[in-house]
């Protein structure tokens, strides 16, 4: 199979692979990235690096001499040194901030050679693999954007189709048969995988399946069934603070997430803790919230309107109302939380290995006249000392509560993914960074 078609349900909000952070742009431009670390099943793994040095205060790369940019050059370190730059001097990256411990980024930032750099840290940081292994810590051109240095090239861009080609100088999957040619096709809505079943696509979109039928789908051929990848989850609005301390003891101790998932055939997996995800899935629990205020409160929450989306909060609203709470929802555009509420309702990627990027997530919203906050900002400190490396899961689990007591970590299940894919597709090949998306070679095309 040379040319092959995939369903997005939504086009990426951001347009270049250096400020993606959605999840169908994610999908796209891990077929135009090459980050220096691969994650796959909670292994850090050289992927651009060819291998790497760490101490206390500095981060030495040195890269795969076999790296080419779409045009042919070689990729030199002083490209992946521009990425990070890039992204560390860009305050409107949701990344910006990620390298914290990256100190004096240009001034104490060494490129020894073509194949060799180092970046001085501010202080040890166990996480900086991970953070490397993003697909947004790609290599970026001196000159042109719209040269790539991972496995595909993207050459159409409109309203209904994102089109990429091989990137034929790409070498790390030189020895496998690979497709040459993907087309992403806009499928708005698609529950029951209805493009695949007419030969639109050969890939249907993974976060458009029906979850009444999902069991359905399991038992049928093509469907790959992909259950922990994203989570349904509470965040902080503008108006957070505004939250009167009864609500918030309400929201952390009464949902139902059971009853929910019940009306899904129990394909949600109800999550009271992102700590369920890490280690040996423990995790403190919360006090049970007994004396209520019977005064009404008038909660507003954002949503974007992806299925079950509305459903679930319509769910959560006949819940809250038995305790004099009413929700009042408002729908966002794709990207743009814009409106004025207490809460968000998204749907999060689940971070791999350790729920490092989550925390520091949540801690953002925690204001600095907060009770907890020095406290907080001290536990969090301590993930960043290398004799305390040990105990990183417990210190992961008490910041964990202290953010779930105070209504700043609010997960509530577990969404799972799936998709129908032609038989002659490696599936694990098709959202996998710096990957080609290959071809079974037993496997005859239909």
């Amino acid at each position: 199979m040379n040319n092959l078609n995939v369903a997005i349900d939504v086009f990426p909000y951001k347009e270049d692979i250096w400020s993606i952070c959605d999840y169908s742009g994610e999908q796209i431009y891990s077929k135009l990235a090459l980050p220096l670390f691969s994650l796959e099943k909670d292994e850090i793994k050289p992927l651009g690096a060819e291998s790497f040095q760490q101490t206390v205060d500095s981060f030495r790369i040195n890269i795969r001499k076999d790296l080419f940019w779409s045009n042919g050059d070689n990729v030199k370190a002083v490209d992946y040194v521009r990425a990070i730059k890039h992204i560390c001097y860009d305050e409107n990256n949701r990344y910006n901030k990620l390298l914290a411990s990256v100190a004096k980024l240009g001034v104490e930032t060494e490129i020894h050679n073509d194949h060799s750099f180092t970046i001085q840290t501010s202080w040890y940081d166990p996480f900086i693999t991970q953070y490397l292994s993003l697909l947004n810590f790609s290599p970026k051109h001196e000159h042109d954007d719209d040269v790539f240095a991972g496995p595909y090239v993207l050459v159409k861009k409109q309203d209904n189709l994102y089109q990429l080609i091989a990137n034929k100088y790409f070498m790390l999957d030189k020895n496998f048969p690979a497709v040459e040619k993907i087309n992403y096709l806009l499928v708005e809505k698609d529950p029951n995988g209805e493009a695949f079943f007419d030969g639109k696509v050969h890939v249907s979109c993974n976060t458009a399946v029906n979850l009444k039928n999902y069991r359905i789908f399991t038992a049928k051929k093509n469907f790959v069934a992909a259950e922990g990848n994203l989570m349904m989850m509470l965040s902080p609005g503008i108006k957070f603070d505004k939250l009167p301390n009864h609500v918030k003891e309400i929201l952390t101790s009464k949902i139902n997430r059971n009853t929910i998932s019940a009306r899904y055939d129990n394909i949600l997996k109800p999550v009271a803790s992102w700590m369920s995800m890490y280690f040996d899935g423990s995790y403190y629990p919360l006090r049970d919230a007994i004396a209520y205020k019977k005064s009404s409160f008038i909660i507003d929450i954002s949503y974007e309107d992806f299925y079950p989306n509305d459903e679930i909060l319509e769910d959560i609203s006949k819940q809250l109302s038995g305790f004099n709470i009413e929700v009042r929802k408002h729908q966002d555009k794709y990207g743009y939380w814009l409106s004025e509420s207490h809460l968000r309702f998204e749907i999060r990627k689940i971070p791999q290995r350790n729920p490092v990027q989550i925390i520091r997530s949540d801690l953002s919203n925690i204001s600095t006249s907060h009770a907890k906050f020095e406290k907080i900002k001290k536990l969090y400190s301590m993930l960043f000392t290398e004799a305390l490396s040990s105990q990183q899961p417990e210190i992961f689990k008490v910041i964990d509560f202290y953010l779930r007591d105070h209504c700043l970590s609010l997960p509530l299940f577990i969404f799972p993914t799936g998709f129908f894919c032609h038989s002659s597709i490696l599936e694990n090949t098709l959202y996998a960074p710096g990957r080609k998306v290959l071809i079974k070679e037993a496997v005859s095309e239909n």
